[in-house]
């Protein structure tokens, strides 16, 4: 479930000032970025003196001796030149993106901002295997070289101390909760607080039913449900054998390497497999090989 990080931007003098608005991808981000930019307090009153009549996309009213703009990318390019013009940029953050047609129409909409050095900055987060269907689209060459950042799992020494300091709990015990969270943001939130509503618990070990449960509902179920066939035989047999080894597992599948390659691909992409080790593959959600284990039980 690691997240990946797309952001691209122009250089552009200190003396600029920053404005920000979010995106919802499910949603027309062009039109809902013409309305967040024309409610901006900061240039909302040089967009009524520029006499920019947005009133056609149900934005302020009709100006008498304007044109009303049509188009909505040529109404956002009047306005990124207004805020050009103020000595302002202005930054774009969109969660949680998908391939979708929104996100395809804005991005190639975004690329001929740049073309036209607006000052403009996006910032957009997702899954993995999103973001690598989104930056693989032949029209959204902007995407595929922009730069990105994956996002690690959580440090395994910052945990420990967290739940050191919260529980007062000794180098041991918070280091087997640690564990337990792989370093997985929600893993450690969730166990966390289950050990805090749970403090009178002998051990751990009576937390991890629940814990099973929250991973199960809120995250494990849907992974799942999303996987092929041939995905789910690879992990099956994977929990099952407790193999890490490449070759051993193919052995297993009765599976060649090349085929092999293209479900372990696949599987890193979607957040499930760490495969930085050559010639092995491993979980990387935690407790994800019990999950996978329960769903084989009649």
């Amino acid at each position: 479930m690691r997240s990946s990080t797309i952001s691209q931007q122009r250089n552009l003098p200190i003396r600029y000032t920053c404005l920000q608005v979010s995106g919802d991808p499910a949603r027309d981000l062009l039109k809902s970025l013409a309305a967040k930019l024309y409610s901006l307090p900061e240039m909302h009153p040089y967009f009524i003196h520029a006499k920019l009549d947005f009133s056609a996309f149900g934005l302020g009213v009709s100006l008498e001796n304007a044109i009303p703009l049509t188009d909505i990318e040529n109404a956002i390019e009047l306005m990124l030149m207004e805020i050009k013009k103020r000595q302002k940029r202005l930054l774009i953050t969109i969660d949680e993106v998908t391939n979708c047609e929104y996100i395809r129409i804005f991005s190639s909409s975004f690329q001929i901002f740049l073309r036209h050095d607006y000052p403009i900055f996006l910032l957009m987060t997702g899954l993995y295997e999103n973001i690598y269907a989104l930056q693989n689209e032949k029209s959204l060459t902007l995407l595929y070289r922009a730069p990105k950042i994956i996002l690690e799992p959580l440090n395994y020494t910052a945990i420990r101390k967290q739940y050191m300091d919260i529980f007062g709990l000794n180098v041991d015990a918070a280091g087997e909760m640690t564990a337990l969270t792989k370093g997985y943001p929600f893993a450690f939130q969730v166990l966390g607080y289950l050990f805090w509503e749970n403090q009178n618990a002998a051990s751990i070990d009576q937390i991890l039913p629940e814990y099973d449960q929250y991973l199960e509902e809120y995250v494990y179920e849907k992974i799942w449900s999303e996987l092929s066939e041939l995905d789910r035989k690879v992990l099956i047999t994977m929990a099952e054998s407790g193999e890490t080894k490449v070759k051993n597992i193919r052995k297993q599948l009765g599976m060649k390497s090349e085929l092999f390659s293209v479900y372990r691909d696949r599987l890193k992409r979607k957040g499930i497999l760490d495969t930085r080790k050559y010639g092995e593959v491993s979980f990387i959600l935690p407790r994800f090989a019990e999950f996978i284990k329960m769903q084989t039980i009649e």
